[in-house]
């Protein structure tokens, strides 16, 4: 007799049982349970990269987009102040681990400390950026791998022509994502983002970039809800007018050393209204503290400051609580 195969459940039949969830309700039981729809929001988890031996390769630290040599051991001992410093904030670090690729794809290029660049998390898993650069250029796949071993899902990846670095997302309120466009991320790459995140129930809204910036990260912070740091000598005034339209009380930051040279402006938001920042700023965490900002925690970083970043651009986000 004939096996009628369609009765069982391998071919959908009886005792088959179909999926009902969505990824999102998915999300801690199949899935790592990490989102984020918010800039400051309880920070949960955080990506981070040592830096290797790529480091002592370097001949001119211009050629791989660095302002000046780098140390390092310096550059070490700053590193694990950091991840101290997190840790203490009960902020679960995860490490980019180049040892998950085949061995002829693990060499790291000198800039993938900076983490923050290579995604952006989504409510829904990570989105994965495509750098801008061809020093950077394939970056991306570190980030893929290591959050993925995690067991975050990773919702997409930008392709195509677009081109994408995480610290030119940011989240206005938990339905709507501001993306800047014109120096690292480009019009094709905010088509995609506009599409991967409205399936996700975000909305995606563009503002240009000024020159003499590498991200919306380097001119904007949301540390906590409807309040906006600006460098307003530098944004554009259609951000400006934007963020106020929206009702956001800005908090101006002058043009200054702490914030061109020191990078003191590029903090991390660990919690509503609590920050890490830069440490040796003593002017701009005055003005943040009279905002109403309180200052958890401040860590070295003159080395990334070398390689032309901070600490934000060092932090990959990857968990924060959700909002509803």
């Amino acid at each position: 007799m004939k096996q009628d195969w369609s009765k069982t459940s391998a071919y959908q039949g009886r005792g088959w049982k179909p999926r009902t969830h969505s990824l999102r309700e998915e999300l801690g039981r199949h899935w790592n349970g990490f989102g984020v729809n918010s800039e400051w929001s309880k920070l949960e988890a955080v990506a981070l990269y040592r830096p290797r031996l790529e480091l002592t390769k370097i001949t001119s630290p211009r050629r791989v987009q660095h302002l000046r040599p780098i140390s390092r051991p310096q550059l070490e001992r700053e590193y694990k102040t950091l991840v101290a410093i997190y840790r203490s904030l009960d902020i679960q670090v995860v490490e980019l681990d180049p040892s998950l690729l085949p061995l002829n794809l693990r060499e790291a290029p000198p800039n993938l400390m900076f983490v923050r660049d290579l995604f952006v998390a989504t409510p829904e898993g990570c989105v994965i950026g495509r750098m801008a650069s061809r020093v950077r250029a394939g970056e991306e796949k570190f980030a893929a791998v290591t959050l993925a071993a995690q067991g975050i899902p990773l919702r997409a990846t930008i392709a195509g022509r677009g081109l994408f670095e995480g610290a030119d997302a940011l989240w206005l309120d938990p339905h709507t994502v501001l993306v800047g466009v014109g120096n690292r991320t480009n019009k094709p790459a905010f088509s995609q983002l506009k599409e991967i995140f409205a399936s996700q129930g975000v909305q995606v809204l563009a503002t240009l970039m000024p020159a003499g910036v590498q991200h919306l990260l380097g001119i904007l912070q949301i540390p906590a809800p409807r309040l906006a740091v600006v460098r307003t000598d530098k944004a554009p005034k259609p951000l400006i007018q934007l963020l106020r339209r929206r009702g956001f009380v800005i908090v101006p930051v002058p043009e200054c050393a702490e914030v061109t040279q020191l990078q003191g402006m590029n903090f991390v938001t660990v919690d509503n209204g609590k920050i890490v920042m830069a440490k040796g700023c003593p002017d701009l965490r005055g003005w943040l503290e009279s905002a109403g900002l309180k200052v958890v925690a401040e860590a070295p970083i003159s080395q990334l400051c070398n390689a032309a970043g901070g600490l934000a651009c060092a932090t990959g986000i990857v968990g924060r609580r959700m909002l509803k």
